[in-house]
Parts: structure tokens; C-alpha cells; sequence
């Protein structure tokens, strides 16, 4: 009897707890990229769903919406079927633009993240014409003539918004910000003088710093970056304002640990490709490739710490 009993625990457990390595067959896998093609993070996301074709087996469909800030994407996957077949591909933006408008779904309890992919700074650039050639510069002029420079950003409340808004009151600046719905539309005014400056992602301003028609005055990570050598941190003047942009993996909040687990080793795997590696850097991002526990936390965090900047700022 005794012997009985401990084969129907031992099965009742093996029931219980699902396979340590969850498996993929029968259908694609569908990564809903939150911006739209042909951008730096959908790039990203296509080479990354190459590599989990290989990993998984499976046939991986990039999918494009685009809209409200990522809220359309990610409120799309926060309430599909949580099992693994259906990911979001987003930015931290998803840690402020729910924020700023009111939606069906709360990023931090319905949905959770695989992995970070890459990380980015915000970079400050000015026209090449600009008399304005440091940040020193910058602050000093803006603060000599409030009210009169204006900059751009691709979003009310955007990461790269928050950086600004950060970096006016740190400094005492009075800048207007101007919202684009993207760099393409934002650039023409800033060559023509139209805008004093931009807060961008590198990939967009990088080819035009490069051929000398941008200057980048400052980051805004913590520490300079590769790509933008000699560029000074806006934190060595301002410890303060550190805003670092990712882009991430997430599923639903119910998707089951092994499902999980097996994603992130798939992804993390594809980032510790030399040629990803090279790709992604080329596009302006650090591969960070970290564990589903440490992106969660992260996640969370900024999602709290951005809240409670947009409501000292009152930015709508």
C-alpha cells in the first residue's frame, strides 16, 4: 500500500509541475512589434525572430501595430492566450504611455517580461549650424533667452520627453517641447532652424551626426556611449538625469514559468551572437539579453518612477 501511495504522489507531481523545457509545435509564433516597419526597433525585432525561428522550431511572425504609444500592442498581447505563441516586442515607452491615456489593461500586473534586448541613450543634437557646439553651451544660452528655444521629441510623455522635461528642471531651463510623430517629419525643422534641438534615439540621428549636418551635444545614460565617442552624459552635469531607452520582450502575466524560461534562453541565445551583437550596435543598442526575474524588475521600476515623474511634471 505504501508503495502505491508513493507512485500516485510521484505521478500526482509529475502531473502537477509542467516539463522543465516547454515545447513549441503546430502553429507560429506571433511577435507583435508595437511601432511600425521599417524603424530601428522593428529591425531589431526581425533579426531577433530569425534566430527564434531556428531555436524554437517554429515559424515566427513579425506583426506590426502600431499606435497610442504601444498601447495598441500591448493591450493586444496582455489579453491573449497565455501560452507562449503570442509576444509583444515594445519600448520603454510601455512604462510611461499608460501613464498618459486611459486603457483597458495595467502593464505591470497583465504583463510580464521575457528579456530586455537593447539598450540606448537619448542623444540631445542641435543643426550643425548652430552656434551652440557643448551642453555647456546649450544651458547657459537657453537659460539667457527662456522660452525661445524649442525642441523635439516623438511623443507627449515619451522616454525621450521625460529626459527633457528631467533636464529643464534640473537645470532651471524654460524650453517649449514640440511632439513629432516621428524624426522624419522633425528633421526638416531642425536643419531649417525651425527647432533649436531634438531629443532622439541614436539610430535616428546617428547617420546625420556622422556626415557633420547634426551635432550631439549630450546622452542620457549613465555612462558615454560607443557609438557617440567624445559625446559627454547629461549626468556629468546633472547627476540626475539618467534616462536609459530599451526595448523588451513581454507575454501575458499568466503564461506558465518553463514557457518563460524557454523564451528567454532562445532570445538570450540570439543576442550572444557575435553577428546580432555587431547588428544591433551598428543600429545604436547595446544587446543586453538579461533573465526574465532582472527585465521584470526593471520593468516595474521605471514603470513607477516615470509615473511619478509625469505627475510632478503634469504632463498630458
Amino acid at each position: 500500500m505504501s508503495m502505491r501511495r508513493a507512485l500516485f504522489v510521484l505521478l500526482s507531481v509529475l502531473c502537477f509541475f509542467p516539463p522543465a523545457q516547454a515545447e513549441f509545435a503546430d502553429r507560429p509564433v506571433r511577435l507583435v512589434v508595437a511601432l511600425p516597419a521599417g524603424g530601428s526597433v522593428d529591425v531589431v525585432a526581425r533579426i531577433l525572430a530569425d534566430r527564434l525561428r531556428d531555436g524554437l522550431g517554429e515559424t515566427v511572425v513579425v506583426e506590426n501595430r502600431a499606435g497610442a504609444s504601444g498601447n495598441i500592442a500591448a493591450q493586444s498581447v496582455a489579453t491573449a492566450d497565455a501560452d507562449g505563441y503570442t509576444l509583444l516586442f515594445t519600448t520603454s515607452a510601455i512604462t510611461s504611455s499608460t501613464h498618459l491615456a486611459a486603457t483597458s489593461f495595467d502593464p505591470p500586473k497583465d504583463l510580464v517580461a521575457v528579456t530586455r534586448v537593447g539598450l540606448s541613450p537619448y542623444v540631445l543634437v542641435v543643426r550643425s549650424e548652430s552656434p551652440i557646439t557643448t551642453l555647456d553651451d546649450f544651458v547657459a544660452k537657453a537659460r539667457s533667452e527662456p522660452g525661445t528655444f524649442s525642441c523635439s521629441t516623438y511623443g507627449v510623455g515619451s522616454p525621450p520627453h521625460l529626459a527633457l522635461e528631467m533636464l529643464k528642471q534640473a537645470a532651471g531651463l524654460d524650453i517649449v517641447h514640440i511632439p513629432y510623430r516621428g524624426f522624419n517629419q522633425s528633421y526638416p525643422d531642425i536643419r531649417s532652424g525651425l527647432l533649436t534641438c531634438a531629443m532622439e534615439v541614436p539610430a535616428n540621428v546617428a547617420p546625420f551626426v556622422k556626415d557633420g549636418t547634426l551635432r550631439a551635444l549630450a546622452v542620457t545614460t549613465a555612462m558615454p556611449m560607443t557609438l557617440f565617442a567624445g559625446v559627454p552624459t547629461i549626468a556629468s552635469r546633472f547627476p540626475n538625469v539618467v534616462v536609459e531607452g530599451w526595448q523588451g520582450v513581454f507575454v501575458p502575466a499568466a503564461t506558465p514559468q518553463p514557457i518563460i524560461d524557454r523564451l528567454n534562453a532562445e532570445f538570450v541565445k540570439a543576442l550572444r551572437d557575435p553577428e546580432v551583437i555587431q547588428q544591433l550596435r551598428k543600429l545604436g543598442f547595446e544587446p543586453i539579453g538579461d533573465s526574465s526575474a532582472d527585465a521584470d524588475k526593471i520593468f516595474r521600476h521605471d514603470y513607477v518612477r516615470f509615473g511619478a515623474t509625469i505627475e510632478s511634471l503634469k504632463i498630458r
